[in-house]
């Protein structure tokens, strides 16, 4: 009898975003019992959040953070928010970070902790159109 395990808890969800529009999206996240998915590391510091959208060639077009890291275009900081209190990712990005060209592209929305733990959870996945009309 075989038996599979598997340690992929991101979600497949496409989303579609109008380039040049404002680009909004909170996630909440739970465990599979129904209680608040834990967003602190072991030394009880919050974890930090990544949005990266690919292109073809699987080279990042557009990313967001929750950190101030020094990132330059396409990749934008502080545009995630990261709230361990209920669980939430929010990202807001004004309408000037959205101008991708019309077409479908693919991206990964994933959480990680630094020192001590260096843990990493992709949360969702999927693929990201734009369109523009």
């Amino acid at each position: 009898m075989a038996n599979k395990i598997s340690t992929d808890i991101a979600t497949v969800v496409d989303i579609t975003a109008r380039r040049n529009d404002s680009f909004y999206l909170k996630t909440e996240l739970t465990q599979a019992d129904g209680t608040l998915y834990t967003l602190k590391d072991s030394s009880q510091a919050d974890y930090n959040a990544k949005f990266l959208v690919y292109n073809g060639n699987d080279e990042t077009v557009l990313g967001f953070t929750s950190l101030n890291s020094g990132s330059t275009s396409p990749i934008y900081d502080n545009i995630i928010t990261v709230s361990s209190s209920d669980s939430s990712l929010i990202i807001e990005a004004d309408a000037s970070k959205i101008t991708l060209r019309s077409g479908s592209y693919k991206y990964k929305f994933y959480i990680y902790s630094g020192s001590p733990d260096n843990e990493t959870n992709t949360i969702m996945v999927g693929k990201f159109k734009v369109v523009d009309v």
